[in-house]
């Protein structure tokens, strides 16, 4: 069985543990209930990565850069974030209550920063998270979610878009999915409903894994990072 069909079944398992499928129609990661209470919580599910350089993961798709606004609200290209490194690219919403949902992105990057840390890569490696709400998520509010976590900001940036048209075509280069949750009277929540997705990018800008509930270990993540590093020059598809 080959690798990539090895991490499909177990994205498949993933997403039964989370909740027995993708999101549907009555699914949502909701607000938190206090505005500036960030969610976190753990789940750790089993699964045993293969080591390190013994598997090959190929390229899926490229994406470009974007600019974005940081936490200060300077402008920033996702190229100059990322250059010369490996990124872990997650989507994420600040008032998203869903413990296994941007919670879960969450606490799986500040894990991997640890990691990285460990492992003496965090000049290698670059851990990314997008706002998918940029009409609340303005920088001062994603500085505030990223002290929460304890980012550290030469490891790990968060970037917001200037609008709603700016995070649309940035959303659609990665694939990720977004559809605002409204309640019965057609009124906006301010939940969204996608799909988690983490998604591994290497030096050329392509996508090499994407990752989900289930299958979104920091072990798994630390040894695709390390498995693409080892290659002689970043893979051409």
């Amino acid at each position: 069985m080959s690798v990539r069909a090895v991490a499909a079944g177990a994205l498949a398992l993933g997403l039964v543990l989370a909740g027995g499928g993708a999101p549907g129609p009555s699914q949502a990661h909701g607000p938190a209930p206090t505005e500036h209470v960030f969610t976190q919580g753990s789940f750790s599910p089993s699964y045993t990565p293969p080591a390190a350089g013994t598997y090959e993961l190929p390229p899926i798709k490229p994406v470009p850069a974007f600019t974005l606004l940081d936490t200060t609200g300077r402008r920033v290209s996702t190229a100059d974030v990322s250059r010369g490194r490996v990124s872990v690219v997650s989507f994420i919403y600040t008032s998203c209550s869903d413990r296994l949902g941007c919670p879960l992105a969450s606490l799986t990057l500040r894990d991997l920063q640890e990691r990285l840390r460990g492992a003496g890569l965090v000049d290698r490696a670059a851990l990314l998270s997008i706002s998918l709400d940029p009409s609340r998520d303005r920088p001062p509010r994603l500085a505030q979610y990223a002290r929460s976590f304890g980012a550290d900001p030469a490891v790990w940036r968060f970037l917001t878009a200037a609008s709603e048209d700016g995070i649309r075509p940035v959303l659609d280069a990665y694939g990720q999915d977004r559809e605002e949750a409204r309640d019965d009277n057609g009124r906006a929540t301010g939940a969204y409903r996608h799909v988690l997705k983490v998604f591994l990018v290497d030096r050329r800008g392509w996508i090499r894994n994407i990752y989900s509930t289930g299958f979104l270990v920091p072990a798994v993540v630390v040894n695709d990072i390390t498995t693409l590093l080892a290659e002689g020059r970043p893979a051409r598809p």
